[in-house]
């Protein structure tokens, strides 16, 4: 979502790998045999943090992986850890798939006696990702793993059962394998046809069908319409066109601009859409260039916001794994100097949730998400679109108060006590979505008192006078306050209709 690339020292590899149906099915079996799966790889290497893990601890890692022939051990040594795996241990512990298949698949190359990664093959929960090694010499169609905008573009894709699926700047692939899940039919494009290759290898390793398409954007299915749309396009704001995945040339913040323009004709009435986009933030209201781009779409829409960098952070951020350190702060500079002469103060970064409504009235609402704090999000994303259109059916707080409201089901209350002249008194309490986005929010005394009173089998009114009985209040004020209230938990999903 904000800074993250890989680049630095690139050397040669050979050319992305590929097989046959029947090659590659003899490739599915060893890896799914032998469990190499993300929360395997994670069990076994002692660790709960990401399957990749840190350059720094792969030595710890592979101390505990001595002396271990399994085939999941060599699979992490090869591909996870990057060390060399002898050529005998791989024929026997990987049998029958051998060293030959693999070398033969452009996996590995042999140096000597023994095997090294031509390409990543990792894990990700049930599916296996290959991409470029970060070292690999593809110039700008260098095709990364799966990264951390990858796995945010996932958790904020709506999982409902579809027609067809689009992936738009599909790189490696994962996302349009996870749409295969729920889609009856699946088209994937790229302009890069090196990131093409690996993708339809991915295809055929996690057993999926998709179709894939070469072009830049909209251009390959231009016409068409789709169920549902994901995009993970080349948005960052930057001076460069070097690297395919990253840059668009296009400058500025046009990339996402042109996307989220053109997308909503093609979404089927009803369809969906997640696209991740950066764009500069103006004057004082930081989500007015999307607001700008989403106006008369004919889709309701949500920004979906992780955060903002300043010029300089977005610049180092982005050129951070830049090892000369020389080249890495003459590309800093020249950023920061790109960003200054464009007059951009600040980058934004964050996704756009897209439903197609175009014989009505159009919503576009926008978020603060929690960075690094959300995981797969379907449902609270579809609780949230339900919730904003009964808010939009409402005319007035009246109308709210008069309806029937109650707490989501994975929501938590957490307070915290003290005592205060013999009793007990609250001193905090937040309230937590327990999955999804992971929103939180405090809540003094009479908050807290409005929210653990919602009784769905009756209207909100009477279980705010409650309230207000209990705590002595004006009923006309705890009135008013608990609509505004109610009107917030509702839209971040902590609160559903009754009905």
């Amino acid at each position: 979502m904000g800074p993250e690339a890989e680049q630095g020292q690139l050397t040669p590899v050979p050319a992305p790998p590929k097989g046959t149906p029947e090659e590659l099915a003899h490739l599915r079996g060893p890896p799914h045999g032998a469990g190499y799966t993300g929360p395997a790889v994670q069990e076994r290497l002692g660790t709960e943090r990401d399957v990749l893990s840190r350059i720094g601890d792969f030595p710890a890692h592979l101390r505990r992986l001595e002396g271990d022939e399994s085939p999941l051990a060599s699979l992490i040594r090869l591909f996870v850890l990057l060390a060399s795996e002898s050529t005998e241990t791989a024929d026997r512990s990987l049998a029958p798939l051998g060293s030959a298949a693999l070398v033969g698949l452009g996996l590995v190359r042999r140096e000597g006696d023994r095997l090294v990664a031509a390409a990543r093959l990792i894990p990700h929960d049930d599916l296996v990702i290959a991409s470029d090694l970060m070292e690999t010499d593809a110039g700008g169609d260098h095709v990364p793993g799966v990264q951390r905008p990858s796995n945010a573009l996932a958790n904020l894709t709506v999982r409902r059962p579809v027609g067809r699926a689009l992936d738009i700047g599909t790189g490696n692939g994962i996302q349009a394998l996870l749409a295969s899940r729920h889609a009856d039919e699946v088209v994937a494009t790229d302009l890069n046809a090196r990131a093409l290759e690996f993708a339809r290898f991915n295809a055929v390793l996690n057993g999926a069908e998709i179709e894939f398409r070469r072009g830049s954007l909209l251009e390959p299915v231009e016409g068409e319409q789709f169920d549902l749309v994901v995009a993970n396009p080349p948005y960052v704001i930057s001076p460069e066109s070097s690297l395919v995945f990253r840059d668009s040339g296009l400058g500025r913040d046009r990339v996402s601009e042109t996307l989220v323009q053109g997308l909503p004709a093609l979404l089927a009435e009803g369809g969906l859409a997640t696209i991740m986009v950066s764009w500069i933030e103006e004057g004082a209201t930081p989500d007015a260039r999307p607001r700008s781009w989403l106006e008369g779409s004919g889709c309701d829409a949500w920004i979906l916001h992780t955060g903002t960098d300043d010029p300089l952070s977005a610049a180092a951020g982005w050129n951070r794994t830049v090892a000369d350190a020389q080249d890495r702060a003459e590309r800093i500079d020249r950023w920061v100097e790109y960003f200054r002469s464009e007059g951009i103060e600040g980058i934004a970064y964050g996704a756009l949730l897209l439903r197609k409504r175009s014989r009505a009235a159009n919503w576009i609402r926008s978020t603060e998400l929690p960075l690094g704090k959300f995981g797969p999000s379907s449902g609270a994303l579809e609780r949230m679109i339900a919730a904003q259109d009964f808010l939009e059916g409402i005319a007035d707080d009246e109308a709210l108060l008069d309806s029937r409201v109650r707490l989501a089901d994975d929501v938590s209350l957490d307070q915290s006590l003290r005592q205060e002249d013999g009793r007990w008194v609250l001193r905090e309490a937040e309230l937590r979505l327990l999955g999804g986005l992971g929103f939180t929010a405090g809540l003094d005394e009479n908050a807290t008192r409005v929210v653990t009173g919602l009784d769905p089998s009756r209207p909100v009114r009477d279980s705010l006078a409650e309230a207000a009985e209990t705590l002595g209040a004006d009923p006309a004020e705890v009135e008013r306050a608990g609509a505004a209230l109610l009107r917030q938990m509702l839209t971040l999903g902590f609160a559903v209709p009754a009905d």
